[in-house]
């Protein structure tokens, strides 16, 4: 891959972080209006997070348009880096860091939402069925 190419995917991983950051930032706040039992700032802040969420997507789209243009040995070494294998050049450790902050944030916010759903919706929670 090139340069470009990797500082490409490092930019839609940092995209991703900060949309990840918004996301998690409202889902606090989410959870603090729901201590609150404040009901018009919980709706509101479930439309904020909307936004960062969509953008989530046209990053996700973003990365799939990038993969599907590497050839396979590029796809494999990617598909490599994202499974722990050691970077090379400056340019995939940029990419393998900016890829496991998304990842570790990620991460955090599926947790914080698997609560903050179970805390709206009690036994109807689309995790009940998980462990």
């Amino acid at each position: 891959m090139t340069k470009s190419d990797w500082m490409d995917l490092a930019v839609l991983e940092r995209r991703k972080y900060n949309l990840l950051s918004e996301t998690i930032d409202l889902s606090r706040q989410i959870g603090e209006a729901m201590d609150r039992g404040d009901d018009v700032s919980l709706r509101m802040l479930l439309s904020m997070r909307q936004e960062p969420i969509l953008g989530l997507g046209e990053v996700k789209n973003a990365v799939r348009s990038k993969r599907e243009a590497l050839s396979p040995q590029e796809l494999e070494r990617l598909s490599d880096l994202e499974s722990g294998a050691q970077p090379q050049e400056g340019e995939e450790r940029t990419y393998c860091d900016e890829f496991g902050r998304a990842r570790r944030l990620l991460e955090q916010v599926l947790e914080l939402d698997r609560k903050l759903n179970r805390r709206l919706t009690g036994k109807d929670s689309c995790y009940t069925a998980e462990k």
